[in-house]
């Protein structure tokens, strides 16, 4: 019974399936999409060639201010999770600096006096 997984196991042994590779057509019904572009009318619009590339660069901008604008609230929203850190308990005597470990602060008290002394002599 050696050669026989486990099923818990199985799942491990074997890499994530990527999704199968879209067709072009396909592609250029998913952007559509994206653009607001209707998918069932564009032949009529692309007839136009002038008309086609005005409205795809109008698009093209919208679509670029949408994805700027959820990378913007993704990034508040990340930063507002952001706890701020507590008060360290390594702070330095002479000239309270926040030294982030133990062995840290004592590495800094050593050149820290040494500056210290050197200014009162």
């Amino acid at each position: 019974m050696d050669h026989v997984c486990p099923p818990g196991e199985k799942a491990q042994l074997f890499p994530p399936q990527k999704p199968p590779t879209l067709r072009y057509r396909d592609v250029c019904k998913r952007d559509m999409k994206a653009l607001d572009i209707n998918i069932n009318s564009w032949e009529e619009l692309a007839a136009d060639r002038a008309n086609w590339r005005s409205m795809l660069h109008k698009q093209l901008l919208i679509g670029e201010k949408k994805l700027s604008a959820a990378a913007a609230e993704k990034r508040a929203c990340r930063k507002a999770m952001t706890t701020n850190r507590p008060e360290s308990t390594h702070r330095c005597d002479l000239c309270d600096r926040d030294c982030h470990s133990h062995i840290d602060l004592l590495s800094h008290k050593r050149r820290c006096s040494s500056r210290a002394d050197s200014r009162e002599n």
